[in-house]
């Protein structure tokens, strides 16, 4: 019997399952392979972007299970495992464990652990022996219990910054801006505590960024990020406008991330601070592609530069090539955000309003439908009803056009507020 190459892809965050058809198409036409996709659970639309899904524990304590199940369904439908794609924090580790089985480009499970694990991270940095001179660790702790936690935000002078330890797209993650707030932002992360809860120093004042890396290619993403108690990224921008000395600054606090984890790995999106004093500091390590379309404005933003394409080889052929893409422009991504909470009731016509305002449109889609519960309250990357993507060969421009276009649509996004339910009388 004849064997089948395959390309495995190992789960995806939140809406990404959008991502998943260009993997399908690149693998087909650069290999001849078949797309299997590895999922916890299967959600509607994954039997439509890929060839095969499969469903498998991500857990850290099934990895060995997991191994052998899919190593077992591989061999019994007699398909050729090609290439290994991790493509969700969770499918770090099997993606891991898959790629040194059966020899292909990966990582060990071992380094794995570290850019699933933000305590693992943290550790690594501590003690690493030498950093860019710029570089600074940020202090950071374990938290098991509410006493521990109010104890510990009260060390760091009442403000703080707490994540789930194993968590992306945001979720979870809150500002503590006094002590008194430490029992409602406990109670908040009950659904993450088995994964474990980090603690770590606000650093304030601060912008950010991320270090994009794929296959040897490198650029720097300027991210925006929403105010209050939750800290959701609502923008970004590829490739971030920056003076020469401050590129150079925020791709050695990249490098030497990346460098702290794996030297091996194929996708890297590691998220920078620049404080206002000019130094750096990780925010986190993240050992797959960059959410929020992140890799489609670079495809866009840089002339003949595909990272989709370049993951795909690396995965198959382990090909690194040192290229600094080059840009030809800016292109920018922004999410929107509903009025109120309730049910979506209306909606503009996105294209006719930017051509309306004379700006150009590349993208705009809606990811909650007339009907659906929309929240005002942005708590994570989820809450939002949608995202435009412009372009533009000016930064400034490109910076003015998403935000009058944005809220033109906010503005005329209509929502039903539900009422709250009648109390009892007494």
């Amino acid at each position: 019997m004849n064997t089948t190459s395959c390309v495995v892809v190992v789960g995806y965050n939140g809406n990404r399952v959008h991502d998943i058809p260009k993997l399908r198409d690149l693998c087909k036409t650069l290999y001849n392979a078949r797309l299997i996709l590895l999922v916890e659970q299967i959600r509607p639309g994954d039997d439509q972007v890929a060839d095969h899904v499969c469903t498998t524990s991500l857990a850290v304590e099934d990895v060995a299970a997991s191994l052998e199940l899919v190593a077992g369904c591989l061999n019994a439908d007699r398909w050729k495992l090609i290439g290994v794609l991790p493509f969700s924090d969770r499918g770090v580790l099997l993606g891991a464990a898959l790629a040194s089985h059966y020899g292909l480009p990966g990582i060990t499970p071992g380094e794995a652990r570290a850019g699933l694990d933000k305590q693992i991270f943290r550790k690594l940095e501590a003690s690493a022996s030498q950093a860019p001179q710029d570089y600074r660790a940020v202090y950071s702790a374990r938290i098991e219990s509410l006493p521990e936690l109010r104890q510990r935000v009260v060390e760091l002078g009442g403000k703080a910054f707490i994540k789930p330890a194993c968590e992306g797209a945001s979720r979870g993650c809150r500002v503590i801006h006094h002590p008194s707030e430490c029992d409602e932002a406990w109670q908040a992360l009950k659904p993450y505590r088995e994964g474990g809860i980090v603690l770590e120093e606000l650093i304030q004042n601060a912008r950010e960024y991320s270090w994009d890396y794929v296959a040897g290619s490198t650029w720097l993403t300027e991210k925006t990020t929403t105010e209050g108690a939750y800290r959701a990224e609502i923008q970004q921008v590829v490739p971030a406008p920056l003076t020469a000395d401050v590129q150079v600054r925020l791709a050695e606090a990249g490098r030497h991330m990346s460098g702290l984890v794996s030297l091996d790995n194929g996708a890297y999106h590691n998220e920078v601070f620049l404080r206002s004093d000019g130094l750096t500091s990780a925010v986190e390590t993240n050992m797959r592609p960059g959410g929020m379309h992140i890799w489609d404005l670079a495809r866009l933003a840089f002339i003949d530069f595909d990272p989709w394409e370049r993951w795909v080889r690396w995965a198959v052929e382990g090909t690194t090539e040192t290229v600094d893409p080059v840009a030809r422009g800016y292109c920018g991504i922004r999410l929107l955000r509903a009025p109120a909470g309730g049910l979506l009731r209306g909606a503009p016509d996105i294209e006719a309003l930017a051509r309306s305002l004379n700006i150009e449109c590349v993208e705009a889609v809606y990811a909650k439908r007339l009907g659906d519960s929309v929240t005002a309250l942005v708590q994570d990357n989820t809450s939002f009803i949608g995202h435009i993507v412009l372009f533009n060969e000016h930064y400034e421009q490109l910076s003015k056009d998403l935000l009058i276009l944005a809220e033109a649509i906010e503005s005329r996004v209509e929502v039903t507020c539900l009422a709250p339910p009648a109390r009892a009388m007494g």
